[in-house]
């Protein structure tokens, strides 16, 4: 469980970073990379550790970056509105597409390390002869 943490906070850093120097909004693109780059780096060959690194990636992701644009809209002293009339189909939508994709980079992570050819060990070294006594 340590490796699946560790590799979800790595994953948020990583679309983090993503997100702050992409020109455009990518949306959960950065979160889906990001999660499958981590997945894949620090090996988790469970669909559960992988789990929980998708999802991590993901909330974290979608947190800091909502905090990160509430808090520039509060320096610049505008305020946020939302109008009820104005929701596209995508506001509603997008929560259910970010934990459907998060399934699948999960899913495409641990089946890439799954697919890995496992390192070649070295052979074991012959013991070493007793000195005579």
């Amino acid at each position: 469980m340590d490796r699946s943490i560790k590799a979800g906070v790595s994953g948020f850093l990583l679309a983090i970073t993503i997100n702050l120097f992409s020109p455009i909004y990518l949306d959960f693109i950065p979160s889906f990379l990001a999660a499958i780059f981590a997945i894949y780096i620090f090996r988790l060959d469970a669909l559960r550790d992988g789990l929980v690194a998708a999802f991590m990636t993901y909330i974290f992701n979608d947190g800091i970056l909502g905090t990160i644009s509430l808090a520039m809209l509060y320096s610049a002293n505008e305020s946020y509105t939302l109008d009820i009339s104005d929701i596209s189909i995508w506001v509603v939508l997008s929560p259910i597409v970010a934990s459907i994709t998060a399934l699948i980079a999960c899913y495409i992570g641990v089946w890439l390390v799954q697919k890995m050819k496992p390192a070649r060990e070295l052979p074991p070294p012959s013991p070493q002869p007793l000195p005579p006594v």
